[in-house]
């Protein structure tokens, strides 16, 4: 598969763009608790984006180059219209099941759910940005099963699985994503 560096800079222009949206949507959000304040009743700290691994550096590197891969398929024929009805399906699927797990009272407050069953405008927008970031993902995965995905877009694609793999590593080790513990 013929690289395009048109097709990764457009992919990485996009991703900028959707990161930057969420990051002006947490800073300008008034109603969210300090950062690195505690969690009432806890000794936990509040985290915004650029405290999360996956959030600031998986999202700046790892999902670009899994897109641009994705992307990469996409141009060149590889997804369908089923192809595209799936694809939507699992963002829809994704956005759904990731807005439940975090609105549920296990889950530790944060800049894109501030309190037990609270979402805010940060965390509306990054329900899709996740979706479709799982979709390209899997899709990647099942095209290099049935080796469609090649080249310089393959490899970037797999470094980029294994960029946002050591951040998600890093969140965990680092408690980021530990359930809410009340004292």
């Amino acid at each position: 598969m013929e690289f395009s560096w048109a097709t990764f800079l457009s992919v990485v222009v996009v991703n900028v763009l959707c990161v930057g949206v969420m990051y002006v949507l947490q800073e300008v959000d008034l109603s969210l608790p300090p950062r690195h304040s505690l969690i009432p009743g806890t000794n936990q700290k509040f985290l915004y984006m650029q405290d999360f691994y996956t959030c600031l550096w998986g999202d700046l590197l790892g999902v670009p180059l899994i897109a641009n891969a994705f992307m990469h398929l996409a141009r060149n024929g590889f997804i369908t219209a089923e192809g595209w009805f799936i694809f939507t399906i699992i963002v829809i699927v994704d956005g759904v099941g990731f807005l439940e797990m975090c609105l549920g009272k296990n889950h530790k407050p944060d800049q894109g759910f501030p309190a037990v069953g609270q979402v805010s405008w940060h965390g509306l927008s990054h329900l899709p940005y996740h979706g479709v970031g799982v979709a390209m993902s899997l899709f990647c995965i099942w095209h290099i099963i049935v080796g469609n995905l090649k080249g310089v877009p393959l490899y970037l694609g797999l470094a980029g699985g294994a960029i946002y793999i050591a951040f998600f590593i890093a969140d965990i080790k680092t408690h980021n994503f530990d359930p809410l513990k009340k004292n």
